[in-house]
């Protein structure tokens, strides 16, 4: 796959809390956005993926492609469109397919979801009925094995959220902008599901975001900077939870590296820059972990020794993630990594950026834990 595909264009709207825009509004003006940057008009996507489920896009929004998919595997559903859009380019069925998304959350608007005072709303399969709710409970279990199994501490935790906010603190557009935050702070944040305070949790936010996918040779006739996809794969933890032990992997992270590593012909050592998707801070020492930037049990150290800072081996969400950026439900990583291979990221602009590793997960098996997971490496070079 490597060089083969690019992203042409970005579109992204404001990010932030109680917005008061409908989701359909932010997935039109991402839309918009993208064409304008790539100097296209409506009729040049032939092909439209939304990452979520809502169906009535197009008439709303004027296109007219060859076809459109909703497309839903929580937060790896991106990675998952990058990799439909390439198959159905393949395919021959389009030449400039666009993967969107938008939602409003903190504003009201969430398709699919009549009533968010709804316990439905919710849960994560049959440990619902024992009445364990909502996606802290779920992960904070992975953090309570952690600490069981290798030592894992609080202050260690804190150390993910202290490093993502003092990224976050220089990037506007971000919810943590001018805000930075201590490891005090984050230990007197309340407790929400133990052993999660309040900092180490990611909180919903409203945006749109579109893509757009062709083959590289379009993409460099139509941007300065495109983007090229050089691997991806998916995993599912369902194999860890058939093993008995779902709670001891963030996700089943190796076939989806191992395909991504594969298609795209480098190691570890290449990579740039981590992306990954983290809606607790576990999340992050977990996949720092799994992926080989840490040895399994000590990415709680690796963490509060700045392993994952602007000078640390590996720079990992320096926007801020989903946990001081904000939450484009698995769009946030991947947007970091084109701005960083764009050279766009302004004063958070790393010294070198030319491959990144994002990740995405969510979506359950309908068993607890049972997390789809996505692998994505992007370069600024084929």
């Amino acid at each position: 796959m490597r060089g083969r595909f690019a992203i042409a264009a970005l579109g992204l709207t404001e990010q932030g809390i109680r917005l008061g825009r409908s989701d359909r509004d932010l997935r039109g003006d991402a839309v918009e956005r993208a064409l304008r940057e790539a100097g296209l008009e409506r009729d040049a996507i032939d092909g439209y993926i939304h990452c979520w489920g809502e169906r009535e896009d197009l008439r709303y929004l004027g296109l007219s492609p060859n076809f459109s998919w909703a497309l839903s595997c929580g937060g790896a559903t991106p990675t998952a469109g990058i990799l439909a859009a390439i198959g159905m380019i393949e395919a021959g069925q389009a030449e400039m397919v666009a993967c969107v998304y938008g939602i409003a959350p903190t504003s009201g608007y969430i398709p699919g979801v009549p009533d968010l005072k709804s316990i439905g709303a919710h849960s994560y399969g049959y440990p619902s009925l024992y009445g364990m709710m909502g996606a802290a409970s779920a992960h904070a279990l992975h953090a309570r094995r952690h600490i069981h199994l290798f030592g894992t501490t609080s202050e260690q935790l804190g150390a993910v959220a202290v490093t993502q906010r003092a990224y976050a603190a220089v990037r506007p557009g971000t919810t943590g902008y001018g805000k930075p935050i201590t490891l005090a702070d984050h230990q007197g944040s309340p407790m929400i599901v133990d052993p999660f305070r309040r900092l180490d949790c990611c909180r919903d936010t409203d945006g749109g975001v579109a893509i757009l996918v062709c083959k590289a040779d379009r993409a460099r006739q139509l941007s300065p900077n495109p983007v090229y996809i050089l691997g991806a794969g998916m995993g599912q933890n369902i194999a860890n939870w058939h093993k008995g032990v779902p709670y001891d992997h963030h996700d089943n992270i190796a076939p989806a590296k191992a395909r991504a590593f594969a298609q795209a012909g480098i190691t570890l050592a290449d990579v740039d820059m981590a992306q990954l998707y983290d809606p607790f801070t576990i999340s992050v020492i977990m996949q720092l972990e799994a992926y080989g930037f840490a040895p399994e049990g000590h990415g709680g150290p690796f963490v509060a020794e700045g392993g994952n800072g602007p000078d640390g081996p590996i720079p990992t969400n320096t926007a801020g993630g989903q946990l001081s950026g904000f939450y484009a439900t698995g769009f946030t990583p991947i947007i970091e990594a084109i701005v960083q291979l764009r050279g766009q990221a302004g004063a958070g602009q790393l010294k070198k950026a030319d491959i990144a590793l994002c990740s995405g997960h969510g979506l359950n098996a309908g068993v607890q834990n049972s997390w789809n997971h996505a692998t994505l490496l992007l370069g600024n070079q084929p």
